[in-house]
């Protein structure tokens, strides 16, 4: 009887044995497919990542605003920003879509071409749609060199029907704008104190004014640094107003005075690639738009912004300061609040231009924007 028992407990036993590898082998079988799985998952979310950076988050064209003549021809590029801050050249890409409102205004191999019989005055929009993303070009037919050159005979009835010759020229902002071969508005008088630079009216790419100096001021940052320095006029005008500023307690340091060309060109890119070409352009000057190129205007900071470039600034006893004295040195606060439409630039309390103290101190009495000033009274 207790070899029966005996058999029954070992029997038992082994099936107990054999049961619990059972389970081993089971959770073994489970865990290798839950890592399997979580593998697969892993990789599926590193290959979507991959594909993200390569989505195009909006579209930027050369130029947004072209000013051409008929017969003349553009380069225009069009650029789609990544989700990394890249950009792709989408301009000879199959699935690029071109759509002009004008058949006068039309584009070929890259290129923006106005029949030769388009009137001067004539507009267009040229849409480039890009997959679900779109951007537009505004273009208008300019005056030819001929045509500007051309006076006009008027009659003057009051005056024995003589004729009197009026030249379309006698205006000196006119006189001040050339056009080059890309359609921009260059400035002729990039070394007048006076120059009117801003979205329409671009500087050679090539100027540099010849009497650049550095104002004997502190500056925010240590080292040599070409935006340490201003054309001559501008700096002694500073150094007097600072030297006021720092008499009656308020501390104005210096931070980018001179900026080239090229280095514009950098900034700029570096916001687009940050921020979008549209909020770019409202921050930040296209080369050769820039006030900083002319070598008159500067930006300035106090400690109670960490000398840094902030609205703020502009609330503060020192920002206050400036506003209501800048003028008595011969410079303005360039971009004011609330002048964002006519300036095209967003409020900047730190940045003054420098235009000789007759002018300023008249805009500053006017109330007005630069732009304002030179089309009523230059």
């Amino acid at each position: 009887m207790y070899k029966n028992i005996g058999k029954i407990v070992l029997i038992i036993g082994a099936l107990c044995l054999v049961f619990v590898l059972a389970i081993g082998l089971i959770k073994d079988n489970k865990n290798t497919d839950d890592t399997s799985a979580q593998g697969n998952e892993s990789e599926t979310q590193e290959n979507t990542s991959s594909e993200k950076e390569n989505i195009i988050e909006e579209l930027q064209i050369s130029e947004d605003d072209l000013s051409l003549e008929a017969g003349d021809e553009y380069k225009i590029t069009v650029n789609g920003l990544m989700t990394d801050g890249s950009l792709k050249d989408l301009t000879d890409e199959d699935k690029l879509i071109v759509i002009s409102n004008n058949d006068k205004f039309t584009v070929e191999d890259g290129y923006i071409k106005v029949s030769e019989d388009a009137k001067v005055g004539e507009n267009a929009k040229i849409k480039f749609v890009y997959e679900f993303d779109a951007v537009t070009v505004n273009l208008e037919v300019s005056e030819t060199g001929d045509q500007k050159a051309e006076t006009n005979t008027v009659k003057d009835t009051s005056n024995n029907n003589k004729d009197i010759v009026t030249n379309n020229n006698a205006n000196n902002k006119d006189n001040t704008i050339m056009i080059d071969d890309e359609g921009k508005h260059i400035v002729t008088n990039p070394s007048d104190i006076h120059v009117l630079v801003n979205k329409e009216r671009n500087l050679p790419s090539d100027y540099k004014p010849d009497d650049l100096i550095k104002p004997d001021i502190k500056f925010s940052f240590e080292g040599e640094n070409e935006k340490r320095y201003l054309r001559e006029a501008a700096a002694h005008a500073l150094e007097e107003l600072v030297a006021e500023a720092n008499q009656e307690g308020i501390e104005i340091v210096g931070v980018s005075g001179f900026r080239s060309y090229s280095k514009q060109n950098s900034i700029f890119n570096y916001n687009v690639n940050k921020r979008g070409y549209e909020a770019a352009n409202k921050i930040s000057a296209k080369p050769g738009q820039s006030e900083h190129q002319t070598g008159l205007a500067i930006d300035v900071s106090c400690a109670g912004v960490g000398y840094a470039l902030q609205e703020r600034f502009g609330k503060l006893e020192e920002g206050k300061w400036l506003a209501e004295n800048a003028h008595k040195f011969g410079f303005i606060i360039r971009y004011e609040k609330g002048k964002e439409d006519i300036t095209g630039y967003q409020y900047e309390p730190w940045h003054i231009r420098y235009l000789g103290k007759d002018i300023a101190e008249d805009i500053y009495e006017k109330g007005i924007t630069y732009e304002e000033y030179f089309e009523q009274y230059m």
